[in-house]
């Protein structure tokens, strides 16, 4: 028997075990598991948790023959780890969008993916595949990414135009993709990452691409996700031809925070991708000399800051948190200096044993907001935050160059806060995955410290905090993770939950069969 300390570590059992590492258990087709399992909980769960913890990501790496290429592209495993009087079931279930049901009924992969292409089908004449080779890929609602809550109602995201709406009672698909998309605000491309207003409005991303190619912000006010969603601004991309690729973005209490970063989307590539065989991953460019630019909008009328804020080329998958403070702008996120992260998540890399480690840092950008920027001297530093080494400088040119502080320096991804109570506002705790994805990390923004819980014979997944009911702390809650063992005989899967202050393990939630990796998740207190 595997005996579990405080600090996360194992027992002797474990210790004596000489396994090698392996990827096998991250990224396998796996069957779903439509009925609840049991889970042997070790360790004592908090009686006020209770709810239902969501996770979604790839789950099936094939398509009869076909072999998706790239970790994006598995067909959506959709996870429900249901929590309740200190017990923990499990449930799992395929998304049947079309994707997946055309791919199932084919036996081949039938809409490419981000990093995978799908031949046309072989049984059209050959004008028809002759001509389907001049024409866009249609977009997948392969829907494996994250999970949209407007109302009651309940959606599974990924970054295409399409989305489907699921019942997390069951995990069953309610809608295809057909029934419920982003069409009326016309937008090719939309981030899985939307964000809450306090009075229920929720605010997502998205891209068109025509003559001028826009980044249009979405607002969906009410439960009716096609008929009340508007676009409350349209930002014009630097270059119609090569507009921003991004994955979130951030929101404060007035403002939306947008990245226009130098990873880019070819628009002419993306038309010529069928002919080309090229995946959407193929049809981006990386320019590192090109500035990253950053975008404030008013999230009451949607006006665009007149005022230019730029700093040197990153990539970002994650924004951490942002918010306002004495006239300022912060904002938080997760930096790469390259897209070399994209091209180590290809299966066949990551097949070979090559774990895909991110090697970004969390880092604190500071926009000083328009009325600072009066009578200033260039090359004068406009932050006069007392806790931030942040630096933005007015150039000549009447733009504001902006120099981050490094948070802590450790590779982190994956980053969650108290979402509820903080999210756009001042806080001091994030928490999130380590690079080489064997430790838990909880980061103290204000003292610049860190904690950590391991496994260092399992993966981590995304942490997700969930606050205690009766809070009178920030960092008063949980944080639950999904953990998967890098053994390809080695121990079940486990739900771990960690006292959030301590960072301590308090219990965990041995599942019974099989999971996959996944990306991200939402918990849910009640499902009505």
């Amino acid at each position: 028997m595997t005996s579990v300390l405080a600090n996360g570590k194992h027992g002797e059992n474990d210790s004596v075990r000489k396994e090698p590492l392996s990827t096998a258990n991250l990224f396998k087709t796996l069957p779903e598991t439509p009925e609840a399992v049991e889970a042997r909980v070790v360790g004592m769960i908090p009686p006020w948790l209770s709810g239902v913890y969501l996770r979604n990501g790839p789950g099936q790496f094939e398509a009869g023959d076909d072999k998706v290429a790239h970790f994006f592209d598995g067909f959506a495993l959709m996870h429900k780890f249901e929590i309740s009087d200190g017990k923990v079931s499990y449930s799992s279930r395929f998304l049947r969008g079309d994707a997946y049901i055309a791919a199932t009924e084919q036996k081949r992969l039938v809409y490419s993916g981000f990093g995978t292409v799908a031949l046309p089908d072989p049984c059209k004449n050959i004008f028809s595949r002759f001509f389907s080779y001049f024409w866009p890929p249609p977009p997948s609602d392969n829907c494996n990414v994250n999970y949209l809550q407007v109302g009651e109602d309940f959606y599974a995201l990924t970054e295409s135009s399409k989305i489907v709406k699921i019942d997390p009672k069951d995990l069953k698909t309610v809608t295809t993709s057909d029934e419920a998309t982003y069409d009326y605000t016309a937008v090719n491309l939309a981030t899985a990452h939307p964000h809450y207003g306090k009075d229920g409005t929720v605010y997502n991303m998205g891209s068109s691409f025509g003559m001028q190619a826009y980044y249009k912000i979405i607002k969906f006010p009410s439960a009716d996700l096609q008929r009340d969603s508007t676009v409350l601004c349209q930002i014009p991309a630097s270059s119609s031809l090569y507009p921003s690729y991004y994955h979130s973005f951030g929101m404060t209490e007035n403002y939306i925070v947008f990245v226009e970063q130098p990873l880019t989307i070819n628009v002419l590539k993306i038309l010529t991708a069928a002919y080309r065989r090229h995946s959407v991953a193929d049809c981006m460019d990386y320019d590192g000399t090109r500035s990253v630019k950053f975008y404030v909008i008013n999230r009451e009328d949607g006006t665009i800051i007149p005022q230019t804020y730029i700093a040197n080329a990153f990539f970002c998958f994650h924004h951490i948190n942002a918010y306002e403070e004495s006239g300022h702008l912060v904002v938080d996120l997760c930096c790469y200096d390259d897209i070399s992260i994209i091209k180590r998540t290809y299966l066949n890399h990551i097949r070979e044993g090559n774990l895909p480690s991110p090697k970004s840092l969390p880092k604190r950008f500071v926009l000083p907001l328009e009325k600072l920027l009066t009578d200033q001297l260039a090359n004068h530093n406009l932050v006069s935050l007392p806790y931030t080494e942040a630096q933005a400088c007015l150039l000549e040119d009447g733009s504001v160059h902006c120099s981050p502080e490094i948070l802590i320096n450790r590779y982190l991804e994956l980053p969650r806060i108290n979402y509820e109570e903080y999210n756009g506002k001042k806080y001091q705790f994030f928490y999130a995955s380590s690079g080489d994805h064997k430790k838990l990390v909880k980061v103290d923004t204000l003292n610049k410290t860190s904690k950590e819980w391991t496994d260092s014979l399992c993966y981590t997944s995304e942490p997700v905090f969930v606050p205690n009911p009766g809070r009178e702390a920030e960092d008063d809650g949980v944080v639950l993770c999904s953990m998967i063992d890098l053994k390809a005989a080695g121990r079940s899967p486990y739900l771990v939950v960690l006292d959030a202050k301590t960072f301590q393990e308090l219990a965990r939630a041995e599942i019974p069969v099989d999971i996959p990796l996944g990306i991200h998740g939402i918990f849910i207190p009640e499902i009505k």
